[in-house]
This record gives C-alpha cells, structure tokens and sequence, in this order.
C-alpha cells in the first residue's frame, strides 16, 4: 500500500493518470483464457458445484450438505469476511466472491432463502433415478479385457471421455479428473504407446526404456560420425548422401526422445492415475449403495 501511495504521488506530481480505484486481484489470463475456451477450470468447477447445491438446497445446512457431497470443503464462518471453498484433491481454497457477483456470502444465501421448499423433492427424485441396464457389449468391457498398464491407461481416457463416441461433457467429470482432462492428449498418447509395444508391467516399461536409451545413444553416435566426416572435403554427392542421412537421423533421435520422454511420464503418473480411478470407482459405488432397492 505505501509503494502504491507514493506510486500515485510521483505520477500526480507530473499529470500522469492515476487509477482512483483498484479492483484488487483478478482472475489469472491463463486461466481466463480456459474457461472462454470451455475447457474446465477450478474456478468454474466451482462455480457448477455450488449452483448444483444452490438449486437444491432450502437452508444453509442444506447447502453445506451437499457441498459435502461433492467432495468440497468449506469455511463459512459468520465472522470471517470472505467465505471460502476448497474443491476435491485440492489444498488452496477459492474466496467465494473471486467466482463473480453471485457467489458473494450474501447472494448465495439471498439464492438458497429464496427456493422454493419444493427443491427437497427434486433433490429426492434425484437421488431416486436409476439408470436402465442393457446387456450390450460395451467398450469399457473390451478395456477390462486388457492387462496392466495398458488397461490402466484406457480405463483413464474412458473416464476422461476421451475415446472415440465416448466424449462427455467436461463439467459431469468426476471432480478428480476435471483438471486430468487438460491432459487427456498426452494420456492418449500413452495410452497407444503402451498398446503398439505391448507394455503391461513396469517391468516392461523398464525394459522400454534401457531399449531405447541404447537406441538413442547408437543413433547419436552415427550422427555424430557423420557430422565429423562432412567437416572433411568430399565429392558433392556423397556430401548431399551425408547430409540427407543426418537429418533422418536426427529425425529418428527426435522421435526416440519422444518415446522416453512418455516412458518417463508414465513411470512418473501411473501411481496418481490408479489412485484417481480407485477414488472415481469407490464413489460410484458408494452413489449405488445409497440408493435406495
């Protein structure tokens, strides 16, 4: 606040203009920049869990409940100035009023006191609705046919409704996975590399890994003996030859790197993407289990 006021005074003192007002922080471009694209973000995950919770909730305790629910914590203490949520998985809260004018401590009670008491009903109905059963073969059951990291993988991308005529919309993921989904080309990738070497074990991956270490390493040294001998004079073709198997080499090392650079990616992300699908599958169960026979 001092560096702002005397700031101001130095740009008073020479004409120059001054902002009267400060909006204080702002939503950060980048994030700004995901949600205009519609991708999901943790400011509009938010946003969607507590209009869901809004829209059935008749009282205050009722909207914690359901912000409970969801996986979200809270702090909403009458005292503090600002309340605050934290979404699933994460450890930072979001000020409520950062979300936009209808997320201030005041509109979202205005909201809740105003619905109807018929909300409770629908928030029964709800929680009442089963979904139909076809014994169809479906393509979640073609990737419970595969083994290991392969399965892993797949199951992942199909959670993230990312294989083919299995796209959702990103705002009915599971909370866990709503940020996974900026990520979804890269676990499509490994997904397939995984498939076209097919690598079930760590063990294989490992494997993967020294293999192509030795390949990158072979590669570089002819390359690097090619580069030696067109420092040396040599008929025009057979430098053009050397220049043309130096770039498919570098070509090939590009591609080798790429390889290992998702070998490393997926040593590193397969232990976090089990435990989002163990929570993933361990709510869903819980969801059946509370509805009622």
């Amino acid at each position: 606040m001092r560096i702002r006021a005397v700031s101001d005074r130095i740009c008073r003192e020479r004409n120059l203009s001054v902002i009267e007002h400060p909006e204080g922080k702002r939503v950060p471009y980048s994030l700004y920049k995901m949600e205009k694209a519609g991708m999901p973000t943790r400011y509009n995950v938010a946003r969607q869990a507590l209009d869901e919770a809004i829209s059935v909730s008749a009282n205050m305790e009722e909207f914690k409940s359901e912000l409970k629910k969801r996986g979200y914590l809270y702090q909403f203490n009458p005292r503090r100035k600002y309340w605050t949520v934290t979404p699933p998985g994460w450890t930072k809260a979001i000020r409520t009023d950062r979300l936009g004018d209808q997320y201030t401590r005041e509109m979202i009670q205005q909201r809740v006191f105003s619905n109807d008491i018929g909300v409770r009903m629908q928030r029964m109905r709800n929680e009442c609705r089963s979904t139909n059963h076809y014994d169809l073969k479906r393509r979640i059951d073609k990737i419970m046919g595969r083994s290991g990291l392969e399965k892993l993988y797949l199951r992942y991308c199909y959670e993230l409704g990312y294989l083919p005529k299995y796209r959702q919309n990103p705002m009915r993921l599971h909370a866990v996975l709503k940020e996974e989904l900026l990520k979804c080309d890269l676990y499509s990738e490994e997904a397939k590399f995984l498939a076209r070497y097919n690598i079930s074990t760590e063990e294989d991956l490992e494997k993967k890994m020294k293999s192509l270490m030795e390949d990158y390493s072979s590669i570089s040294a002819q390359r690097s003996e090619l580069r030696q001998k067109l420092r040396r004079k040599m008929p025009v073709e057979e430098e053009a030859q050397c220049r043309e198997k130096v770039r498919e080499l570098t070509a090939e090392l590009k591609d080798t790197r790429k390889e290992l650079k998702l070998c490393r990616d997926i040593r590193e992300r397969s232990g976090q993407v089990e435990r989002n699908l163990e929570t993933v599958i361990e709510d869903r169960t819980r969801g059946k289990e509370r509805k009622p026979l």
